[in-house]
C-alpha cells in the first residue's frame, strides 16, 4: 500500500472532446490528444510516480467523448506514461 505525503499532488486525468485532459490539485494543466502532447503535460505539471493519480469514469466511456473505442483514452494515457518513465518508477516502488 502507497503511503501519501502533504507533497504529493493528486493527478487525475478524464476523457473531454477527445483529448485526456490533465489536471493536478485542482487546475486544469491541459489537453493533448497524442502521446507526444500527453508526455508534454506530464513532464510541465512535474507529474511524479509517488503522486496520487487517479481517473474518472469517462476515460472507461471514451467514445461518449469522441474517443474512436471506449478503450482509447485508457491507450492513449498508458502510452504516455510509459514513454514518461512513470510506469516503471511506479513498478520500483512497489517492488
Amino acid at each position: 500500500m502507497q503511503h501519501y505525503t502533504k507533497n504529493d499532488k493528486f493527478v487525475f486525468f478524464n476523457a473531454v472532446d477527445a483529448q485526456v485532459q490533465l489536471t493536478v490539485d485542482n487546475a486544469v494543466v491541459g489537453a493533448a490528444d497524442t502521446v507526444d502532447a500527453l508526455v508534454e503535460l506530464l513532464l510541465r505539471a512535474n507529474v511524479r510516480a509517488t503522486d496520487r493519480i487517479m481517473f474518472s469514469s469517462d476515460m472507461d466511456f471514451a467514445s461518449e467523448e469522441g474517443f474512436a473505442t471506449d478503450s482509447a483514452a485508457h491507450e492513449l494515457l498508458e502510452a504516455a506514461l510509459e514513454a514518461s518513465g512513470l510506469t516503471a518508477l511506479a513498478d520500483d516502488l512497489l517492488v
